[in-house]
């Protein structure tokens, strides 16, 4: 099985889990949101995947 074969697998999977945490209720002040609570939630799930623990490059 080449790489490009699991490409749209994974790409899928991604975005399953981008919709679920999307049904998530939001409680901040609509006025203060710069980014998604979904996106935000997306990205501390990779971070937590790739065992990262902070946010220094």
């Amino acid at each position: 099985m080449s790489a490009a074969h699991a490409l749209p697998s994974e790409k899928a999977r991604l975005s399953i889990l981008l919709e679920h945490l999307s049904t998530i209720d939001d409680p901040r002040d609509i006025r203060r949101i710069m980014h998604p609570l979904a996106e935000i939630l997306f990205l501390v799930v990779c971070g937590t995947i790739a065992d990262c623990d902070d946010i220094a490059a």
